[in-house]
């Protein structure tokens, strides 16, 4: 049987939370979460940039015409 505890650790133990019971010999298996390293923060619109060229000066329409064409073997 599988039992899910959650806890933190305080600089030298682990504490869950609830408390559990273990017994000698018993299996136990630890998952812990990693802080991630956020890079600099993009809204979705910086996100975007590149996406579209408009270097070309093709409106908005004629790129979703085109992509229309190029994807519509695909199905």
């Amino acid at each position: 049987m599988l039992a899910t505890a959650r806890g933190y650790y305080d600089g030298s133990h682990i504490v869950l939370t609830p408390p559990v019971a273990f017994e000698r010999g018993q299996e136990v298996i630890v998952t812990y979460s990693v802080p991630s390293r956020a890079k600099k923060e993009e809204s979705v619109v910086d996100s975007l940039i590149g996406a579209i060229p408009n270097a070309s000066g093709k409106s908005l329409e004629e790129y979703r015409e085109e992509r229309l064409l190029k994807y519509a073997s695909a199905y």
